[in-house]
């Protein structure tokens, strides 16, 4: 057993430290807040890293046996790391393919799209700096108004069927081409709070990590596929200062 331990504690820790290699790239440079509390994404991805942890080392303390050959032992030590590395790389591929990469306005909120959201045949004709989803971070887009009626029953078709204008390209346009729009539909801050008195706390502390005062910040909802009831902080700007878990409708 001393043998086995050993071998299982060395086993534990590079698989602790390739978890935690993989955990910096996947909050840190893929889902950054608050986009990884909007997908969801932190305790299914934890729960991989966790699963993964555990039963490599277990397996080794279970193999491992001075009896065996050091042939044997390599042998068994390499096909538990295959089988750890091919369950990380599921678990880092399926974040990856549903990672956020656009912040999109669209008529009076703000959308969290994500790589398997986008219809990709349309990224061809989003405007040029548009074309290329990011590989970490998001980029910040608006939708533009239908050009003519066909567009505009296009959309509302599409709306219908589940496709929203923020997951087509083709309809997006630079941010800074929709703040006056945003500024339109973007109400103060102090609104939802007289609105809202239970999350009051909670969004006054949001306001208070924006580093800036109630009066000052505008708000929209802040929306995704898996969820609806969040708001974002907006400054003059339409700069996305901070956030909240309140609903905004």
């Amino acid at each position: 057993m001393i043998f086995a331990g050993r071998y299982a504690s060395q086993h534990l820790l590079i698989s602790v430290l390739i978890a935690l290699a993989s955990a910096a790239v996947v909050f840190g440079l893929w889902y950054p807040a608050p986009y990884r509390q909007l997908l969801n994404v932190g305790h299914i991805y934890l729960l991989v890293l966790a699963v993964d942890v555990v039963c490599g080392p277990l397996l080794t303390l279970i193999l491992a046996s001075p009896k065996k050959s050091r042939r044997e032992r390599w042998l068994d030590f390499s096909l538990i790391g295959l089988i750890q590395l091919a369950a990380l790389a599921y678990g880092m591929h399926s974040v990856w393919v549903a990672r956020p990469v656009a912040l999109v306005f669209e008529v009076d909120r703000l959308v969290v799209v994500t790589a398997n959201e986008v219809k990709a045949d349309a990224l061809a004709k989003a405007p040029e700096s548009l074309r290329q989803l990011p590989w970490a971070g998001v980029l910040k887009v608006g939708t533009r108004k239908p050009a003519n009626s066909d567009e505009m029953l296009r959309s509302v078709e599409q709306g219908l069927a589940g496709l929203s204008l923020a997951q087509q390209p083709d309809w997006w346009q630079p941010w800074g081409a929709s703040h006056d729009a945003m500024r339109q539909r973007a109400k103060p801050l102090a609104d939802l709070i007289a609105r809202r008195p239970a999350h009051a706390p909670a969004l006054q502390d949001a306001a208070r990590d924006a580093g800036r005062p109630v009066a000052q910040l505008l708000y929209l909802p802040l929306v995704s596929s898996k969820t609806l009831n969040w708001v974002a902080l907006l400054d003059e700007q339409m700069t996305m200062v901070g956030w909240a878990a309140v609903d905004g409708f």
